[in-house]
């Protein structure tokens, strides 16, 4: 017992910080992961449009195998082109006898612990600094601006409300409001809870900026070639992290070079044991996985600044984290203002570049360059703390409180959030399809995100969500007059199904919804395998 007690008196504050973090993401993946009620299952606020994807491919890879890897599950006959082995990991589970919901759960309620474990240790690695190490993380996962608040308060006044009631009724997100164009979201509930490949893909990250940061404090290039082995295995984990520590990497390398030219060979030297894993681990993987022939780089000043000025968009999307992190990097010391640079490099690319279609997810790049002005952030309390003694708290604490509150309104609303996901029928149809179906049966569907189809039995169907269509860069225009085509004219309808290889055709609430769909044609020419009050599954040939 004298190893824990130990333990305990050098790591209490890290002790907190898992038993914190470690209920607030059990209770906030178990409310937003298929949450079981009377009528059916349930998601809630940003996870209920991504859940849906990873869903997708989990059942894909769970009912199909090997075979799923050869096409995207929302798209017949397209490349997989994600990075998929988060959702590869939560099949597996399932295989293995884990319910569904469970496999959605455990591996991101773990990976969380493990990247605020990792975020501590690095901050703690960098700034010498516990107070500072206890902080980052909580800064970090909490972040929002202040306007947020501002923004609150307005429509706290112009409710009819309690302060309470209020609270509890959000209908915003206020880290992430669209109307006033404050963008840079909050991480846990625009990006943690729904966007879940990204966990596994910061744990990583966070260890290889530890190796490359031991490498910057040390010139040891063995923690290079440890930083490049973890790196390399990014693309099929999270390819924006990926990109993002390459990036970084070329910034510390040129950042090397200009300070000290004629040390060239030796630097170079050093890089290649950085450069050797990515050439042998990480380019397989980028060619597997990146679509060929597609470019998904364009070039806009400003991320999402839109007509606004580039510098009054950032101050109000960051409030008061910016001037903090001017003043922290002043007082940094030179070695970590040299590394900081290079992760400045990312943002400022960042503001340049757009590195997938959809511009919001720039944010996934950014992030990272955010974590690191955090432990800036961290170091310049440390710095206070020593130069004020117990009076630097009175600084620190009421800054530390303006920097969260805003991300903790955000992530407070995405407690109580809540939205159903499938009805108890459609978990009953998706049994029916997995019981009387082949697994590589072709299905004709509408493109809702969360259809039963996709989502829960892992065939195949023609084309799914647009929305992700387009952030995937698949081109699907033609596929979706092809689709209007099968549920409304009847005799194209009739080449079109060979044309594709339909094998089941399901014409449900929503298909009825999105179509002018003559059920009478589908009744006369194809067999009913499936009826409900307000759902049929045909099949097109009657073997």
């Amino acid at each position: 017992m004298d190893w824990f007690k130990k333990f305990l008196k050098e790591y209490w504050l890290l002790v907190f910080l898992v038993i914190f973090f470690g209920w607030l993401f059990i209770n906030l993946l178990s409310s937003h992961m298929l949450f079981p009620k009377d009528d059916g299952l349930y998601s809630g606020g940003s996870t209920w449009g991504d859940l849906a994807i990873h869903l997708s491919y989990i059942s894909a890879f769970t009912e199909r195998g090997i075979a799923a890897f050869q096409e995207s599950p929302i798209f017949l006959g397209e490349k997989l082109s994600y990075h998929f082995i988060s959702d590869l990991i939560s099949a597996i589970l399932v295989k293995t006898g884990v319910s569904l919901r469970l496999s959605l759960i455990i591996p991101s309620f773990l990976f969380l612990i493990l990247l605020v474990v990792l975020i501590y240790f690095l901050v703690l690695k960098i700034t010498k600094s516990k107070v500072g190490a206890f902080l980052a993380p909580l800064i970090f996962f909490f972040n929002g601006t202040i306007f947020g608040l501002y923004y609150f308060w307005q429509d706290f006044k112009k409710s009819t409300l309690g302060f309470w009631g209020f609270l509890t009724q959000m209908n915003k997100e206020y880290a992430h409001l669209g109307d006033y164009n404050i963008r840079f979201s909050n991480i846990i509930a625009d990006y943690v809870l729904p966007q879940r490949q990204i966990i596994l893909g910061m744990v990583m990250g966070v260890l290889a900026i530890y190796f490359l940061w031991t490498y910057w404090d040390s010139k040891n290039k063995k923690n290079l070639l440890t930083a490049g082995f973890i790196v390399a295995f990014l693309p099929l984990i999270h390819a924006h992290t990926f990109m993002t520590m390459v990036i970084a990497a070329g910034f510390l390398v040129l950042i090397q070079l200009l300070r000290n030219l004629r040390g060239f060979k030796k630097i170079i030297s050093d890089w290649i044991y950085f450069a050797l894993p990515l050439l042998i681990i990480a380019l397989p993987q980028v060619l597997f996985v990146f679509p060929s022939g597609k470019s998904f780089f364009s070039f806009k000043f400003g991320w999402m600044k839109g007509t606004e000025s580039f510098w009054w968009f950032w101050l109000k999307n960051l409030g008061v984290h910016s001037i903090l992190f001017i003043v922290a990097f002043f007082f940094s010391k030179a070695k970590l203002k040299t590394f900081y640079l290079a992760f400045l490099g990312v943002f400022i690319i960042s503001n340049f570049i757009i590195f997938q279609p959809h511009d919001y997810d720039n944010m996934k790049v950014m992030l990272w360059w955010f974590l690191l002005s955090v432990i800036l952030l961290a170091g310049f309390f440390e710095h206070l703390i020593k130069s004020l003694s117990w009076k630097s708290y009175l600084v620190i604490i009421p800054v530390f409180i303006l920097l969260i509150s805003t991300g903790i309104l955000s992530v407070y609303r995405e407690s109580y959030v809540s939205w159903l996901m499938f009805s108890n029928q459609d978990v009953e149809i998706a049994e029916f399809i997995k019981e009387n179906t082949s697994k590589d049966a072709i299905f004709l569907t509408s493109d809702k995100h969360n259809h039963l189809v996709p989502c829960l039995t892992g065939r195949r169907i023609l084309m799914g969500y647009q929305g992700w269509l387009w952030t995937h860069g698949i081109e699907y225009q033609e596929r979706e007059k092809d689709v209007k085509k099968m549920f409304e004219e009847n005799e194209e309808a009739k080449k079109l199904f060979k044309k594709y290889k339909v094998d089941y055709i399901m014409i449900g609430p929503r298909e009825k919804h999105d179509y002018t769909v003559d059920e009478s044609f589908f009744n006369q020419n194809y067999l009913i395998i499936f009826q409900s009050d307000d759902t049929k599954i045909y099949k097109t040939t009657n073997d």
